[in-house]
């Protein structure tokens, strides 16, 4: 009887085709064809699921902080708003579903079967080092960017870094026709000119 060696193995592996229904019932893992080789196969699929998957939720996460930073600023610092609600939906509905969906279907490394196994308490799909990653690096450099973007977009308008930092909250958009924005240097922007360059700047983040 397999059953109790089967029980205290680490893995227990059974037959499918030609095991007993209790060596079946007591194994982790059935092989189908009766091939061991299929095992090989198993873990090649496993290893390419989960590392698929990890850089699915890093990029996923990575996102995140190009959308919550300009909130933070609008908030606190009082600049135009880099991303409205509408815009940050289209984002998370839309726009990121296809690129996040197809790291799921990548084709192996060629060393995916070289790698020693991993320690199952610390090397989850969301650890520090994926979280360190998708916020403190790929969310950083997708920020800067956006943020370089904007001030260069509002540059290209005739508004410099100071002009964007001293507006109030009336402009940029403008709540009625009369709220007319004069810069630093004596540029005027009436309130249509005003919302189009913010529907500009926010399609640019």
């Amino acid at each position: 009887n397999d059953s109790p060696a089967l029980k205290q193995a680490a893995i227990g592996v059974a037959m499918g085709l030609n095991g007993s229904d209790v060596a079946r019932e007591a194994a982790d893992i059935v092989l189908l064809d009766d091939n061991f080789a299929s095992i090989v196969v198993g873990i090649k699929e496993g290893r390419l699921l989960f590392a698929n998957l990890k850089k699915s939720i890093a990029y996923s996460l990575a996102h995140l902080v190009p959308e919550v930073v300009p909130v933070l600023l609008w908030a606190f610092v009082g600049i135009p708003q880099p991303m409205g609600a509408l815009l940050a939906l289209c984002i998370d509905l839309l726009t990121e579903l296809v690129p996040a969906t197809s790291l799921a279907y990548e084709n192996p490394e060629s060393l995916i079967m070289e790698i020693p196994p991993r320690n199952v308490k610390i090397d989850k799909l969301t650890n520090f080092t994926t979280l360190l990653y998708a916020y403190g690096i790929a969310g950083c450099i997708l920020t800067s960017v956006c943020l370089f973007v904007y001030f260069r977009t509002f540059s290209h308008y005739g508004l410099s870094a100071s002009d964007v930092f001293s507006i109030s909250n009336k402009y940029f958009p403008a709540e009625t026709d009369a709220d007319v924005y004069h810069t630093s240097d004596g540029r005027i922007y009436d309130s249509g000119k005003q919302n189009h360059i913010l529907s500009v700047v926010q399609g640019s983040w």
